[in-house]
This record gives structure tokens, C-alpha cells and sequence, in this order.
């Protein structure tokens, strides 16, 4: 297994080999759900498609879950593996896996419970009303394999591995789209298929990713002595975790909230939207797989002192991502249409506009995704990842303000704007931010999150 070290070396070059590979797993990560709603939408119809989208803010609710627990406890790998320390990147690591399995434990079970009333709750049209409960019940009864890929994959980026877990996902995208076509097609499963397609993807996912972890050695490798849970550990992990999963869940609610609005529109907006956040999600891999490499970046100089390049990198991770704004944009306009039509047939007018207008507006506001992101992952990275929840508040009440206000006075196109504003609400507030957490690196001095495990010379010592 190759693992990368941040800090020395040219950064521009270091980041462009980073992110590549994370782009490639986003991009193929994407394709799971990409899959599901152009097969479903041309094999199920536009009632069908309406339903798996407007279940959109509960699956990110899950995936944001998902993500900032393998995010947040990669925090606590990435810094030892930057200090040299293996033995704390191998406990650390063990400590992780223990957590993470008994998380997902609980969150299945309300996530799957909590399933029915939401889409009650958030006004789901009664033609596509089952169509969302049968895809969203399966997606979160297997929350366990997507919680055991991200943490697999983000222990791996943090250890400077970028690539084993784009092999992973390559392999499960193409089986993904084989059962898709299977258990739709053939077998006449609708919706659940479909989920249950995704599930299996992730599942072979993980799978392939312990196995490279285990065959390969190095410092992630680990016996079942170091499964065991830590106190110490375990309260370091939590303490960059919740805050980056609280996060996710807020923006999740907001998330929810302008779904709420766009179903009250009728299934026409439902399932534009729901093609234009597909092909968003696609477009927006390039910017979030810079941005991504922001957490081993300040994790692992931040652990080795060398917090000027934690500066140098987010300055080159901002440049990258407005060029890249600029490029995506023009994507968009000129190609948008005849992406849409991947999910519905020409005849489908209306649900071809609405999309591309929802997905340009998103399109164009990439810049200010760009900072938000960046600056979040360098504060995770760096120790300060409650700083971070604030920014989750500010970008839930852009969307509500999106959602509930400017689509009043706007109709779709206030909608199409909630996640924009967002953006913006969440980068005037993190620019400040981030230079203040900054200043305290200089003053402090510290190197790492100041836990009581830190007491140690080496978190080897740490009695489990």
C-alpha cells in the first residue's frame, strides 16, 4: 500500500496526485446513485424517478453521516502518521472500526424507523409516495456498509493512499450497474433493486478495501488486540467526528426543508431536480477531490509543525477550484440539455428545463463551494472541527431562505439559488474563521489536538 508524505515536497504537484485519484472515486462513487436514476427513470418512468429524488435529503443525511465519521476519525491517523507515530496510527485505526460498526448499529435502526414520518413530514406526493419509502428503507438498512467504506477510504486518503479505494470503487460501480439492470430489468424489483444494487456496491466496496489493508501491511494493518475501544482514544475520535457529522446533519435538515418546497410544486419539479442534482453531484467530484486533500494536507503538517504549508496548500486549493468553476460553468450551459436527456426521452420538456436551470445555478456557484470546503477540511485537519459546525448552520439557513422565502417571491428560481447563498453565507463566515484558528496554531504551538491520549509518548501505550 503507498502512502504519501505532505510535508516536504512541491505542493501543486502533491495535490494534483492526490485529488486525481479521490476525483475518479468520487466521480465512480457518484456513479451508484447515477445509475439508479437513469435506469429507473427510463425503465420506471417519471413518477418513479420523482420518488427515488425526492428522497434526497434523507440519503444525504446518510452519506453525510457516513462520510464525517470516517472523516473525523481519520483525523486523529492522519496526524500520527504525519508525527511518525505508528503505533498511534494502528490504534487509532482499531479504535475507529470498533466505533464506527456500533454507530451504524444504532443509526439503522432510527434512520429505518424514522423513515416514514419524514416523508410525511416533508409533503411527499402521494404518486410517488411509495416509490421513496421502498428505495430510502433499503438504502439505510445498509448504512453498516457505507459507514465501513468511508472509514476504510478515509483512513487510506489520510495515510496518503488515494488510489486503492478508486480501484474499489471502479470495480463496484460496474457491478453496481449490472444489478441495477438485473434487478429492475429482469427481476422485476423496482425501486428496492435499485437500492439494493447500491447496498451490495458498498458492501463488495469495503470489503475490497480490508482486504488491501490486510494484505499489504503497513500502519493501518491491524490485529484484533487493537480493536479494542479506548477511552482516550475514543473521546479524540469523537471530538473531531460529532462536530463534522453534526454538520452534515444540519445541512442535511436544510436539505429537507427544500425538498419540502420543490414536492409542493408537483413530480414535474420533483424530477427535474432530482436529474439536476445527479449531474451536479457529478460535476461538483473535480472540486470536492481538491478540496478533499486539504485533510491529509493539514493533518499531517499539522502533526509534523509545518503550518505554513497547511497555507501554501489551501491558497493552491482555492486558485484550482475557481478555475475549475469557470470551466464547469461553461459545461453546463452549453451541454446541460442533452445531459439531462440520460434520464427522460426528449418528450419529457419540461422536466429537461427545470433540471438544467436547478443544475446551473449550482453549476456557477462551484467558487464559493470551493471555500467552504477547503477551509473546512483544513480546520478538521488541524484540530479545529467544531469551528466548523457554525458553518453548517449558516449554510442550513441559506437554503431555508432559498427554500422558504425567495421561492415565494421567485417561484423555482429561489429554489435554484438556496444552495448558492448557502455557499456564500458559509465562506464569509469561514474566511475569518480560518485565520483566526491560524493565529492560535502560531501561538500554541502544539502540534496536535490536546487530548489526554497526547499525554503519551506514543498512543501504543494507551491501555485499551
Amino acid at each position: 500500500m503507498k502512502t504519501r508524505d505532505l510535508t516536504s515536497g512541491n505542493l501543486l504537484r502533491e495535490i494534483i496526485e492526490f485529488a486525481v485519484p479521490v476525483w475518479l472515486g468520487l466521480l465512480f462513487q457518484q456513479l451508484y446513485n447515477l445509475a439508479d436514476t437513469v435506469i429507473v427513470g427510463r425503465l420506471l418512468g417519471v413518477n418513479a424517478l420523482a420518488g427515488v429524488g425526492s428522497t434526497t435529503g434523507l440519503t444525504f443525511l446518510a452519506l453525510s453521516i457516513s462520510t464525517g465519521l470516517g472523516n473525523g476519525f481519520a483525523v486523529s491517523v492522519s496526524q500520527r502518521f504525519g508525527a511518525g507515530d505508528e503505533a498511534g496510527v494502528k490504534r487509532c485505526f482499531g479504535n475507529a472500526v470498533t466505533l464506527s460498526l456500533l454507530i451504524a448499529a444504532v443509526l439503522t435502526a432510527v434512520t429505518v424507523l424514522a423513515a416514514d414520518p419524514v416523508l410525511m413530514v416533508t409533503e411527499t406526493p402521494e404518486e410517488i409516495y411509495g416509490y421513496a419509502h421502498d428505495y430510502v428503507v433499503v438504502i439505510f438498512s445498509g448504512l453498516v456498509c457505507t459507514v465501513c467504506y468511508n472509514l476504510f477510504a478515509a483512513a487510506l486518503r489520510a495515510a496518503g493512499d488515494s488510489r486503492t479505494p478508486v480501484i474499489a470503487l471502479i470495480v463496484a460501480s460496474v457491478i453496481n450497474v449490472v444489478l441495477d439492470i438485473m434487478m429492475i430489468g429482469t427481476l422485476k424489483m423496482g425501486v428496492s433493486g435499485a437500492a439494493l444494487a447500491t447496498v451490495i456496491s458498498q458492501l463488495l466496496s469495503a470489503f475490497f478495501l480490508l482486504l488491501c489493508i490486510e494484505k499489504r501491511g503497513g500502519a493501518l494493518r491491524i490485529t484484533f488486540e487493537q480493536l479494542r475501544l479506548s477511552k482516550g482514544i475514543s473521546g479524540e475520535q469523537m471530538k473531531t467526528a460529532l462536530p463534522v457529522t453534526l454538520q452534515g446533519a444540519v445541512i442535511a435538515f436544510g436539505i429537507l426543508i427544500v425538498q419540502t418546497s420543490i414536492n409542493s410544486m408537483g413530480t414535474i419539479y420533483v424530477a427535474g431536480c432530482t436529474a439536476g442534482n445527479k449531474l451536479y453531484g457529478i460535476m461538483a467530484a473535480p472540486i470536492e477531490a481538491v478540496c478533499q486533500s486539504m485533510i491529509p494536507v493539514s493533518g499531517q503538517n499539522y502533526g509534523a509543525k509545518k503550518y505554513d504549508r497547511i497555507d501554501e496548500g489551501l491558497r493552491t486549493v482555492l486558485i484550482i477550484g475557481w478555475i475549475l468553476t469557470g470551466i464547469l460553468g461553461m459545461i453546463a450551459w452549453l451541454f446541460g440539455p442533452a445531459m439531462m436527456r440520460l434520464f427522460v426521452d426528449n418528450a419529457a420538456g419540461e422536466v429537461i428545463a427545470y433540471g438544467h436551470q436547478f443544475m446551473l445555478f449550482y453549476v456557477l456557484g462551484y467558487g464559493f463551494l470551493t471555500i467552504q470546503m477547503s477551509m473546512c477540511f483544513s480546520l478538521q485537519g488541524s484540530g479545529f472541527a467544531g469551528m466548523t459546525v457554525v458553518s453548517g448552520v449558516l449554510e442550513t439557513a441559506g437554503r431555508i431562505f432559498g427554500a422558504v422565502i425567495l421561492a415565494r417571491v421567485f417561484g423555482f428560481v429561489g429554489v435554484c439559488l438556496a444552495l448558492p447563498l448557502a455557499w456564500i453565507f458559509t465562506s464569509l463566515y469561514l474566511i475569518p474563521t480560518y485565520l483566526r484558528c491560524r493565529k492560535k496554531m502560531r501561538i500554541d504551538g502544539s502540534g496536535m489536538v490536546k487530548t489526554d491520549v497526547m499525554k503519551h509518548k506514543s498512543l501504543g501505550e494507551v491501555s485499551a
